[in-house]
This record gives structure tokens, sequence and C-alpha cells, in this order.
């Protein structure tokens, strides 16, 4: 039988986001497909023995992969530790995991970080995608967008055209699966108060839109209303600006008591908490990370009977209009988000249709189908013979970080700015 190992960027442990989590199931199901696993991530083998795990966990070192995977016969790898199995086993069958698209995402953190995450990230992307074997991505959205990067690098090229000519054996969707079954429901958040209705956004990251949730809110007489927020379980490395500012607005208008702060639930509650909610909100900007981000929450809500309204664009989006499966508006109209919410809450028979139209969309969810395209990979794992032949390396470039940035960190550094 092929062991395969999994790495994750992320700590595979009790309280995560969506990269560990994946990670998790993954360790969790490919084993009933017939696949042996071993588990590597940051976090300590202790941290990650509290979930379960039937899978061997091992800590990822720097330095010691030779040794760390020298049972395995290929690779799953996710993120900047991608990089270190591609470095240090050149010759091992590699899948690289571009479910969650990084680098999009940490433009938006450009006028907080400067432009040093960008060139790492991008030289990143480069050694990856012109090393790696197989490539995962969530959806069509996304596999359209990769392929034009593997194209500039010389990884379409004739020779993988010749024997797939939609090379599939390439790249291919494994999207975030949802389980047949949830567990029984155990209640996480407190009991609630009388005439109380819950509405959970989940964690704040920049291409978010709050504001127009907040606006819409505004527009409604519902003082039962609650919204929750959820605290990031990495914050050293996700800056948390935008829920500074969205509980400072809150503040300011009185909402304090309408707007609560949750820390992240372990991922074996996530189903719970979106039980104990009425509707999950997520409104969104238009944007590039929009158009190309699978959002794993929504996926998770409809599993979980929960339901959902978001804004137009995006792979998510798309799917939840085609199979009226929850409530989609036009981005930042806090009038349409209001009358969305209101016939989300409030009017049972549109609740119903649309948790019908979350069940038909959930049918390609399955985790046996999701992991259908990386199962094959792993039962024949086998290095892209044509990509040395054809592959184009270019540089990262960027210009130096702007004046004040430079100067903001180096007053940091004197201990003058926070």
């Amino acid at each position: 039988m092929t062991r395969v190992a999994l790495v994750s960027s992320e700590p595979v442990r009790p309280r995560m986001a969506g990269i560990g989590i994946r990670y998790l199931e993954l360790a969790r199901r490919l084993p009933g497909c017939g696949i042996d696993v071993v588990l590597l991530s940051p976090a300590a083998p202790e941290e990650t023995a509290e979930l379960g795990l039937a899978a061997p966990v091992r800590r990822f070192e720097r330095g010691r992969l030779r040794e760390l995977l020298a049972d395995c016969q290929a690779a799953v790898a996710q993120g900047q530790l991608a990089n270190d199995v591609l470095l240090e086993l050149p010759e091992l069958p590699v899948a690289i995991d571009l479910y969650d698209p990084w680098l999009v995402e940490n433009l938006t953190y450009a006028e907080e970080l400067g432009f040093g995450p960008f060139k790492n990230d991008h030289a990143t992307w480069v050694l990856q995608l012109s090393r790696g074997d197989f490539f995962l991505c969530s959806s069509e959205e996304q596999r359209t967008f990769y392929l034009g990067f593997l194209a500039a690098l010389g990884r379409v090229n004739p020779e993988r055209l010749a024997g797939d000519p939609d090379l599939s054996t390439l790249i291919a969707p494994v999207p975030f699966g949802v389980p047949d079954e949830l567990p029984p429901h155990r209640p996480v958040l407190p009991e609630r108060a009388p005439g109380e209705t819950r509405l959970l956004f989940g964690g704040l990251y920049d291409w978010y839109d709050p504001w127009t949730l907040l606006d819409a809110l505004a527009r409604l007489d519902r003082p039962g209303w609650v919204l929750h927020l959820i605290r990031n379980p990495n914050p050293e490395s996700t800056p948390q600006r935008l829920l500074a500012e969205v509980v400072a607005r809150c503040r300011r208008d009185g909402w304090g008591e309408r707007v609560r702060l949750l820390d992240w639930v372990p991922a074996d509650r996530r189903y719970d908490l979106l039980r104990d909610v009425d509707l999950l909100v997520a409104p969104h900007r238009p944007s590039l990370e929009t158009r190309l981000s699978l959002r794993t929450r929504f996926l998770d809500a409809l599993a979980a009977g929960c339901p959902v309204v978001t804004s137009g664009g995006g792979a998510m989006s798309r799917l939840l209009a085609a199979h009226d499966a929850g409530w989609v508006v036009p981005p930042g109209d806090a009038a349409a988000l209001a009358d969305a919410l209101v016939e989300a809450v409030e009017d049972n028979a549109a609740r119903e249709a649309r948790r019908a139209g979350g069940r038909e969309l959930l049918r390609d969810f399955r985790w046996d189908r999701a992991l259908a395209p990386l199962v094959r990979f792993c039962r024949a794992p086998a290095v892209d013979a044509s990509k040395e032949r054809f592959v184009h390396r270019p540089g990262t470039a960027a210009p130096p970080d702007r004046l004040p940035l430079r100067i903001r960190r180096r007053l940091r550094g004197w201990g003058l700015a926070r």
C-alpha cells in the first residue's frame, strides 16, 4: 500500500482554521480510500493526539524531512512548508495543495506589512508550480487561474497535452468536503435570551465586508438580533485590524451588547456552533480573492442546515445561486441585504426551500467525491517527466516599501511606535 505524507503549514490541533481542518480531514478520510497516510504539521504531536487520529503524526522539522518521510512514497503539501518538501526531497512525487490562494489573500495586507510578503509568496508559487507533480485547487474558477500561472512556467506544454488534453492529471479541483452525517448536536453557545436571534459572521478577514452588514442591521428594527464574530486562532500571522475597527464602530453606535466576540471553537465543534445560530451571514467586497476562494464556512453551514446569506461574486455565490441554496445579494447593497436577512430569519417556507437547495448542492461535496482526483494520484504517484524539460522560473521583483511604512518599522524597532 502506498504511504503518503500530508504536510500542513498550519498546526493541526484542536483549535485551528480552514487549512488545519482540511489536513485533519484528509488524514481521517484517505485511509478509508485505501491510502496509508502520515500527518506532519508544526504542532507538537501531543497537541494533534488530542484529535484522536488513527494515522501516525509527526512534527515537521526543517532539514529532517528525508528522515521523517523515509517510509513515504509521495507527499501532499501545502503553504510555505511545501517548499521544504520540494527542496529536500526532489525525487519524491509531490501534490501541491493550492486550495488556499494565499498569495492573493496576502496582497490585502501590503499597506500594513509592505512588499516583503508578496516577494516571498510569489517566489514560493514559482518554486511550487514549477516543481510540483500534481496540483489541487478548490473550484473551476481557481483551476483556470492556476492554469494560467502553470502555462507561464512552461508546465502546460506539448508533452503534457499529448497525453492529457484537459490536463486533469496536472491540476484538478479537490474542494473541502462535508460528512455524510453530522455528530449529535452539543451546544457551544449559552442558552438564548428570550426573543434572541443569532447571526454568525465568523472570522473577519480584510476581503470581507462587515460594513454593509452593519448598515443593513441599522435599517432594521430588530433589537433581539445578536451578531457573533470570531477571533482568529492565529493572530500572530493574520492581521486583525478589521476586527478591531468593527468592534470600535459597534461601540460608537451603541451596539456593544448586540455584537459578541467568540474565541475560535475546536474544529470538531464547528457544526455545533452552526446549529446554535439562526443564520450565517458573511458579505464580501468584489476582489480577486472573492473570485478565487471557495468559502469553507458556507459548506459547513449548509451541512449543518444553517441558512446562509452572502454577496454576489466568486465560486460559492455562483453555486448558491445555481442551486437556490442561499440568499445572494449585490455587493455593497445594504437595502438588499436587509431584505434578505429578514426573509432568511422570518420566512420559514423560504428557509426550508433554501435548505433543500443546500442539500442538492452538497451532493458534489461529499468527501468521497471531493477526494477522487487526489486518491487517483495517491494510488499511482509519479514525477512529471516533462517539467524539467519545459519549465521556466522567472524572478520576483517589487519596489522598496513606501517611506511611511519604513519609518513606522524603524520607530517600532526603537520602541517608539506600536
